[in-house]
C-alpha cells in the first residue's frame, strides 16, 4: 500500500474517532447538566406547587394566589447568566429599579434607584431596600435588582449567576417571592393604582 494512502487513511480514522468522542462527551455533558438543573427546580416547582421546565431552565406556579416564575436568562450582550424570580403584579404606572453594585476597587457599594421621581418618594416610604436585599445571598458582593416592569406587569429580582447552577434552595425562593409581594404593594401604593 502506498504510504501516503496509509497515512491519510490513517487520519480520517483518528479524525472520526475524535468526532466521535466529542459527541459522545456533548452528549454526556448534556445529560448530566440536564440532570443537575432537574435537581435544582424541582423544589422549587414544589414550594409554588408548579411545574419544572429543563429545556427553558424555568419553574412556574402560584405564590399565594399571584404567578410566581423563577428562571434562568442570559444576560443582555450574552456576558453571562442571570437568574430571576418574578411575580406577577400589574399595577399599570411606570417602570422603576433599584440595583445594587458591588464596588470593584473595594468594599463599598452604588446602589441607585432609576424611575420617576414621585413613585420612588411614595415607594420608599413604604419599602425598605437595604431590608430587602438581605433576601439575595451576599447582597453585598453580587450584582442584583428589584425592578418593575408595567408592560409585563411584573415585579421581578435579576441577580448574577456565579455558576451555572446557582439557584436559590426553596426556602430563600419563597422568601424572594414574599420580598416581592411586599415591594408589589409599596408599588401598588406609590402607583396609585390601589385607590389611595
Amino acid at each position: 500500500m502506498n504510504p501516503y494512502l496509509a497515512t491519510g487513511i490513517a487520519m480520517c480514522v483518528i479524525v472520526l474517532l475524535s468526532l466521535a468522542g466529542t459527541a459522545y462527551l456533548a452528549a454526556v455533558f448534556n445529560r448530566r447538566a440536564k440532570s443537575d438543573l432537574q435537581t435544582r427546580l424541582e423544589p422549587l416547582a414544589a414550594a409554588v406547587d408548579g411545574v419544572a421546565d429543563v429545556e427553558e431552565a424555568r419553574v412556574e406556579g402560584r405564590f399565594e394566589g399571584q404567578i410566581a416564575i423563577g428562571r434562568v436568562a442570559n444576560a443582555p450582550g450574552g456576558f453571562g447568566r442571570l437568574f430571576h424570580v418574578e411575580l406577577v403584579d400589574a399595577a399599570g404606572g411606570v417602570p422603576w429599579e433599584w440595583s445594587s453594585l458591588p464596588d470593584k476597587k473595594g468594599p463599598g457599594l452604588t446602589r441607585t434607584f432609576e424611575g420617576d421621581r414621585e413613585v420612588k418618594e411614595r415607594l420608599l416610604s413604604g419599602i425598605d431596600f437595604e431590608e430587602a436585599a438581605t433576601v439575595v445571598p451576599d447582597d453585598r458582593t453580587q450584582r442584583f435588582g428589584f425592578l418593575y416592569d408595567p408592560a409585563a406587569g411584573m415585579m421581578r429580582l435579576t441577580r448574577e449567576m456565579r455558576t451555572r447552577l446557582d439557584i436559590p434552595d426553596a426556602e430563600m425562593f419563597i422568601r424572594q417571592l414574599e420580598t416581592l409581594q411586599r415591594i408589589g404593594e409599596a408599588n401598588r401604593h406609590a402607583q396609585g393604582a390601589d385607590g389611595e
